[in-house]
């Protein structure tokens, strides 16, 4: 497998909100932190694919003076099985025909144009194969890796006999789970529970911008803060009930969230992910089943779907179990109520004693649109 240092031109970044991270200026876009990095387990942002163009320049505008190009799109909305909920996603074919792929430039310009979380790009391959190569782009930069749009892209093309997905940080098995509109994936990870807390921050000063609701602040200054993988994190805040989770908001928090951060571990995103565990059981099987309601809120935005964030807090939940019960868990998540964008992502941890061995990420998408890209 080609490493991703090979692949890409990387760049180390300090930790900093996600809303500042992807949308540096104030904007209001809906970007999405995503995973990225060196392999599999380990993330950081890659840099942004192209400055912005100059007044009157386009990025596309020297390939149109040669010859414009065509690319099929659709766009799904990823884990809802009803249109226009869940998380929308872009997919776009590179046709294999084409004397020449859109360069780095084009693809950010397109991902600009959706303006969506995330804009995956499929190279349709040259004979026969189960393999796609892909590229992930949020609204200003290209990203190794992301759950939405691998689910979504998996989803398009369960007709097609695919069963990985080859991503900038690496090959990502996927695959049916059987019947419905929905897909799998195996997700990669590197767990790290981290020593500080919001509380622990060295000056008072930095946790303004915190929730000015007390039950909301008080669970934000004593939350964990978690690692999925080397690179992406999240501060995990368990809330006492919904009506709690409904009155968390976006809010300009801007402490020095590297501190939270133990050594080794300080590049990449962290975010704060709130949750509310709504119940539990078992299935016929003897799996052990959560049922969870969360949201992704950050300074400007709020998320309806997130895979790596999803896969975080289960894997979190598993390890704080121990080996208790069952080995194999299935935690149902919901998110994006309180935005209208329902979404139900379904999120497998396998333990091995104590650790965690395997983590698989599910959802179904729905296909919204389709057209043609002309570049």
């Amino acid at each position: 497998m080609v490493s991703y240092l090979q692949r890409c031109y990387e760049i180390a970044i300090p930790v900093v909100p996600l809303i500042r991270l992807l949308n540096p200026q104030p904007t209001l876009t809906r970007p999405q932190g995503r995973e990225s990095g060196d392999g599999m387990n380990s993330y950081k942002p890659l840099l942004p694919s192209a400055a912005p163009a100059p007044p009157h320049e386009s990025p596309l505008n020297n390939h149109r003076r040669q010859k414009s190009m065509e690319l099929p799109f659709e766009t799904y909305d990823v884990f809802t099985d009803t249109p226009y909920r869940g998380n929308p996603l872009a997919v776009v074919t590179i046709p294999v025909t084409i004397p020449a792929p859109p360069t780095q430039a084009q693809k950010q310009a397109v991902a600009r144009e959706f303006n969506l979380s995330e804009t995956i790009f499929i190279h349709e391959p040259a004979s026969p194969s189960s393999v796609r190569h892909v590229d992930i782009f949020v609204t200003n930069a290209e990203i190794p890796f992301a759950g939405h749009p691998t689910i979504g892209t998996a989803v398009s093309l369960l007709g097609a006999g695919v069963d990985t997905l080859v991503t900038k940080a690496g090959p990502i098995p996927v695959a049916s789970t059987g019947g419905g509109g929905g897909a799998r994936a195996t997700i990669p990870h590197n767990v790290h529970l981290h020593a500080k807390r919001l509380r622990d921050l060295s000056s008072p000063a930095h946790l303004e911008g915190l929730s000015d609701v007390p039950a909301v602040r008080a669970a934000e200054l004593d939350a964990p803060v978690y690692s999925i993988v080397r690179g992406m994190s999240f501060i995990l805040i368990e809330l006492p009930s919904l009506a709690v989770l409904a009155q968390a908001t976006e809010s300009r928090f801007t402490g020095p969230v590297a501190e939270l951060l133990d050594d080794g571990w300080r590049a990449g995103l962290c975010c704060r992910f709130y949750y509310v565990r709504t119940g539990g059981g078992a299935d016929d099987d003897g799996t052990e089943v959560v049922t969870l309601r969360t949201r992704m809120i950050d300074a400007l935005c709020e998320d309806p779907a997130t895979g790596s964030a999803s896969a975080a807090l289960c894997c979190y939940l598993g390890a704080a179990s121990g080996g208790q019960k069952t080995s194999r868990r299935r935690y149902e998540l919901t998110q994006g109520v309180e935005m209208g964008r329902e979404s139900n992502i379904v999120v497998h941890v396998t333990m091995k004693g104590n650790a965690i061995d395997e983590v698989h990420l599910s959802g179904k998408a729905v296909k919204v649109m389709k057209g043609t890209l002309i570049i």
